[in-house]
């Protein structure tokens, strides 16, 4: 809102003639009447017309303050005059006068009256107006930071009918457009009495025809003028996102008070336009990752799975073409070469298709109990056959009873202890601990091999993230394997993190539910 308005409505002032009520009757009544018993008195106290004469004009000013309008204010001007020429001038009871300059004292009398009258009218007026201009601009600009916190169409439109509840002082009907079509309008209500009458099916077709022609229409307009409504489309541009309803009976918006309505409508539509840019912006973002994600993995797979292939397709034509001429020990490392690039191969492949399930909400959960120790120990027979340089040690509580889908839960623990044989070197040490902590089952895989440095940690569980700047590497690795844990242990309403071993190492630690199933002894 702009100066422009507030100048517009002092500008466009005009007198108040309201018609004055019973108690306004009343207070002029008994004002003037109080003047003239003063009046009396101070005649008795040898006082001069000209103290009677400002006694009646003070009286003309407490008028115009007390009571509404300016109509009582000029009739006790003309009040004010009678009573003083019939009460106060000789002779009294009569409205004849035996002074030659009293028609010119009541005639000054009276032109003072009506201006004293009349200024005492208009600052009350103005007054009133500043009162009312300042309470709307504060509705506007409670208005602004209310939208700018608001979140979600749903959200902004309560926040401007609330404030719309405040401006007017009446009940506010509100449509929102969902899908191209207008909704079932919501009452915003200050009364409760008729307020059915304003969502009957007359008027909401009137408010879809405001949406799509994107014109007011409804109670005070050439449009639909017996609707009980003024309705106002809630756009930006060409674009409709609401329709605001307010009920107008006999009775019309001021020039002012429909500039803040106006101006309340244009946030609402400029609030709303930009929360659909937002959730635009946040779609286009989730492309653009998606994008990103896709690119990350086919430049893994043309590297990472290409390498191993190669290696199985060399060695494989190695052993066609010369497999009389290789003695037994580099046959056996040539089939152990192959073996381990081909269940390098298979881990790839399931951890990429479980993942894009998981990512996808296809992959389909199988929760049941089962105990730690035994998903423990069946998970040990799928790891790599590299284990055998290594040394691994179980520590797990007795009767451990966990809701789990055990393939998946087998699958985050052959990926950690693949990772923790991957990155240590041979002879390191590798405990596998179950446990019952705070209401939930714990395990953690923890190594003692050189630990992961401090920068990697924030991206450890992202996917493709393998720690280096280059995919290739000795360790030939996706980065899919962590972020898969993570998915998985989310998905079980669990958590997975990385703390330090003591004194060096890694310990990825995961929760999961325990079982409500009661163990009888």
């Amino acid at each position: 809102m702009s100066l422009k308005n507030v100048n517009h409505q002092k500008r466009s002032f005009t007198w108040s003639m309201e018609k004055p009520s019973a108690k306004d009757y009343f207070l002029t009544v008994f004002i003037f009447v109080v003047c003239t018993l003063i009046g009396l008195l101070f005649q008795k106290l040898n006082f001069t017309d000209t103290n009677i004469v400002t006694i009646y004009i003070l009286g003309v000013l407490l008028t115009s303050i007390v009571t509404d309008g300016y109509l009582c204010s000029v009739a006790g001007s003309f009040l004010s005059v009678f009573l003083f020429c019939f009460f106060l001038t000789e002779p009294r009871m009569s409205f004849k006068t035996y002074a030659v300059g009293y028609p010119v004292t009541f005639f000054i009398m009276l032109i003072s009256s009506v201006l004293t009258g009349a200024l005492a009218a208009k600052l009350k007026t103005h007054a009133k107006l500043s009162t009312q201009i300042a309470f709307r601009t504060q509705i506007l600009f409670d208005t602004d930071r209310l939208l700018q916190k608001a979140k979600g169409e749903t959200e902004i439109l309560d926040v401007t009918c609330t404030q719309l509840l405040r401006l007017l002082n009446r009940n506010i009907t509100a449509y929102v457009v969902e899908n191209g079509t207008l909704s079932e309008g919501k009452l915003f209500s200050g009364e409760k009495e008729d307020t059915e009458d304003f969502l009957i099916p007359e008027e909401q077709q009137i408010a879809r025809w405001v949406c799509e022609n994107r014109q007011h229409a409804g109670a005070s307009t050439h449009h639909f003028p017996q609707a009980k409504c003024l309705y106002l489309a809630i756009r930006s541009g060409d674009n409709v996102y609401g329709v605001i309803g307010i009920p107008l009976q006999k009775e019309t918006l001021d020039s002012f008070e429909y500039s803040i309505l106006l101006s309340v409508i244009n946030e609402c539509a400029l609030a709303m336009e930009n929360a659909k840019n937002a959730l635009e912006k946040e779609k286009n973002a989730v492309m653009a990752k998606n994008e990103q994600l896709r690119a990350d993995l086919l430049r893994a797979i043309s590297h990472d799975l290409r390498t191993p292939l190669c290696s199985i397709s060399g060695n494989a034509d190695m052993l066609l073409g010369n497999s009389d001429r290789l003695d037994e020990a580099t046959k056996h490392q040539i089939y152990s070469d192959i073996y381990d690039d081909s269940e390098w191969l298979i881990g790839v492949v399931e951890n990429l298709l479980s993942i894009t399930r998981l990512n996808d909400g296809r992959l389909k959960f199988k929760f049941t109990d089962q105990l730690l120790d035994e998903v423990i120990a069946e998970s040990l027979r799928h790891i790599s056959r590299k284990h055998d340089d290594y040394k691994i040690v179980t520590d797990c509580e007795e009767l451990v009873l966990a809701r789990m889908d055990v393939r998946l839960i087998m699958q985050v623990l052959v990926n950690l202890i693949d990772n923790a044989i991957k990155y240590t070197p041979p002879g390191s040490v590798i405990f596998i601990r179950g446990t019952k902590t705070d209401g939930k089952a714990q395990i953690s895989v923890e190594d003692n091999g050189p630990g992961i440095p401090e920068e990697m940690k924030t991206h450890i569980f992202e996917m493709f993230y393998t720690g280096k700047t280059t995919v290739a590497d000795s360790h030939r690795s996706l980065g899919l394997g962590l972020a898969l844990c993570h998915s998985i242990i989310e998905a079980h309403e669990g958590t997975l993190v990385l703390t330090d071993h003591d004194p060096h190492g890694c310990n990825f630690t995961f929760t999961l539910p325990l079982s409500e199933v009661t163990l009888n002894e």
